[in-house]
């Protein structure tokens, strides 16, 4: 079966990364998204938001929390499938793709963090200046000790970590088959559909989505193409 390499991943396609970038990598991968979901939507709970937007599909695409099921646990599973064959190709040696996504979702969810922070926006099933739906942190015991841990907020809604994490996952397999891709793109759309019907998110929350991931995978693409190319530099100044 032949794939289709995108000009990003030519020539660094079969790039190898030190393990201290590695490291670094993921270690603030887990600070991020330690903060994101520990504290920042914790915090956006424990606040009264101020208002909503106005949404036209709102209108035509009716309330039905049925869908939880498609933007919940096949969302995790589907997106957790996907990491393990990332995984999988990185110990075979192609590791592009998948610090791609690993740097790509850090910058992304720390442009989130900001943004959910800063617009106190409600969820339409939430009152507008009515007391917050947190008092306090919630937590998860893990026996010893409890950690703050709310990963699914009310209202963390500009913008969407749904749909920017399957953008990323996109942008970062273009070598995978088109049918694989096809799938994983209807079920984004399908997702995007579960979004709105559950009320989780507002169109322009999906939207603004889009240029935020983007983005975070350019800065992403940019960082490792200048780290392949100074370490290209250095064994060639080594061998000369």
């Amino acid at each position: 079966m032949t794939t289709r390499v995108s000009p990003i991943d030519q020539g660094y396609k079969n790039a190898r990364f030190r393990w201290p970038l590695w490291s670094a990598a993921v270690a603030v991968l887990l600070i991020v998204h330690f903060a994101l979901f520990g504290y920042v939507q914790n915090l956006v709970d424990m606040r009264p938001c101020i208002g909503y937007s106005p949404d036209p599909l709102m209108r035509l695409i009716p309330f039905d929390e049925r869908w939880t099921i498609v933007t919940r646990p096949l969302y995790l599973w589907i997106g957790t499938i996907v990491g393990l064959f990332l995984i999988t190709q990185a110990v075979k040696g192609r590791q592009f793709p998948l610090l791609r996504l690993t740097i790509a979702s850090s910058i992304t969810s720390s442009i989130r963090m900001a943004t959910l922070y800063l617009i106190p926006l409600c969820r339409p099933t939430v009152a507008a200046g009515a007391p917050p739906p947190l008092r306090a942190f919630t937590t998860v015991n893990l026996h010893l000790f409890s950690i703050p841990f709310r990963p699914f907020a009310l209202n963390d809604l500009v913008f969407s970590g749904h749909v920017a994490i399957y953008l990323l996952i996109l942008y970062a397999t273009p070598h995978w088959p088109r049918p694989v891709r096809l799938a994983i793109g209807f079920f984004l759309l399908l997702m995007i559909y579960g979004l709105i019907a559950t009320r989780d998110h507002y169109t322009v929350d999906i939207l603004l989505a889009v240029p935020c991931s983007f983005f975070a995978d350019r800065m992403a693409v940019a960082l490792m193409r200048e780290i392949a190319q100074t370490r290209s530099g250095r064994l060639v100044n080594r061998s000369a």
